[in-house]
């Protein structure tokens, strides 16, 4: 049997960002992380597009931002890798008033909390996306600040930088059970040996519930497959324009530098499962539904499909911290889609409550397993 003060079980950015922040205080840590793959970063993250927006519709989701932010801004300085963020803006749209009331809303609380995000007329709109169908549009918001950047550059520096501080990272090591004595975790089994810790994270993305359940522990976290399209360059878009999402549809179009565009949504929670296999008449759906948006994408020639798994919970936030019921088990699971985003301030929100009993930099209530018993507040924009 192997030992370690702390145990990560999920080598995405999230489990990274936590060994990371982990060592970053206490390089004395005895961390071990286990990745089931051949090498970190080669789950949901190696399929994320990259987004980091401050346009939520709750204060939680937009504070994970603040923080998130300026840190991934100064990565290469803190890790040697860049992210390389592009600030070039996330546009909302809608055809319907009642949805634009609901933007004006989001932007209230937004601009309260800092964010410079506004409501944009359907000819601002325009101006922002070359031939986008703005007709039937009532509106949308917009924000500036909101941009993309890079998830593997993130992973690569989190995991490097934890090495060097001593984070041992095991791959190949797929969990198959917690370890549980009563009302305490202890450990985790892979398939290939036995871990010992008083400390153990979950952060396993879609299949964290999976892991959690081995030890009798339900948890809200449901895999719901994504499918994105990669388009190759079309000149008339071969321009910075903002991660554009018609919030009606559930389409969005991100520009990736001069190589291509990447297209999706329209399947935001309809898609339960595992399977990574591509559902081709999902990618008419979504074709079609881009296509009325931005006419140009007629001329669009799909250079591949791909499925990634997002961690969805009820309310679309993330679920972080100790569980009441079983001491030694910690909580960073469920991110709703929006992991790479938020990794560096889940990473250093779940390294204080380890290290100092209670997250301080921020209040976890809104993230707290038990939060569901109590009544929660769900995100509304997604897509």
């Amino acid at each position: 049997m192997r030992t370690a003060d702390i145990l990560i079980v999920g080598g995405g950015v999230i489990g990274c960002s936590i060994a990371y922040h982990l060592l970053r205080r206490d390089r004395s840590l005895r961390v071990v992380l286990l990745e089931k793959e051949e090498m970190v970063g080669m789950g949901s993250t190696a399929r994320a597009t990259g987004g980091i927006r401050h346009q939520f519709s709750s204060p939680a989701n937009i504070r994970l931002t603040q923080l998130s932010l300026p840190f991934y801004m100064q990565f290469e300085e803190e890790t040697g890798y860049s992210v390389h963020f592009r600030p070039h803006g996330y546009l909302f749209l809608t055809t319907h008033a009642q949805v634009l009331e609901e933007f004006r809303r989001n932007v209230d609380l937004q601009n309260s909390l800092g964010v410079p995000s506004r409501i944009v007329t359907p000819a601002e709109a325009a101006k922002l996306v070359p031939g986008l169908r703005a007709e039937d549009l009532v509106g949308g918001s917009f924000c500036d600040r909101d941009g993309t950047a890079e998830p593997a550059a993130a992973v690569q520096g989190f995991a490097t930088r934890a090495q060097s501080w001593g984070l041992e990272i095991l791959t190949q090591q797929q969990v198959v059970a917690l370890l549980r004595e009563g009302d305490r975790i202890v450990g985790a089994r892979t398939q290939k040996e036995t871990f010992q810790a008083p400390v153990v994270v979950i952060a396993a993305g879609a299949h964290s519930s999976q892991i959690t359940a081995t030890a009798g522990l339900e948890i809200p976290v449901h895999a719901y497959r994504r499918q994105v399209s990669v388009v190759a360059p079309i000149p008339e878009l071969d321009v910075e324009i903002p991660l554009t999402v018609d919030m009606d549809t559930g389409f969005y179009i991100h520009r990736m530098g001069h190589s291509g565009l990447l297209l999706g949504g329209t399947d935001k929670d309809s898609r339960p499962g595992f399977s990574l296999d591509v559902d081709w008449e999902g990618l008419d759906r979504l074709l079609a539904a881009g296509c009325w948006r931005i006419p140009l994408l007629e001329k669009a020639k799909v250079v591949r499909t791909y499925v990634g798994l997002r961690a969805l919970t009820p309310d679309h936030h993330p679920i972080l911290g100790r569980v009441e019921a079983l001491e030694g088990l910690v909580l960073a699971c469920g991110d709703s889609g929006h992991g790479f985003m938020h990794a560096p301030a889940i990473g250093l929100l779940v390294s204080e409550e380890i290290l100092d009993g209670r997250a301080k930099t921020m209040d976890l209530s809104p993230f707290r397993l038990e939060r569901f018993g109590l009544g929660v507040q769900e995100e509304a924009q997604v897509f």
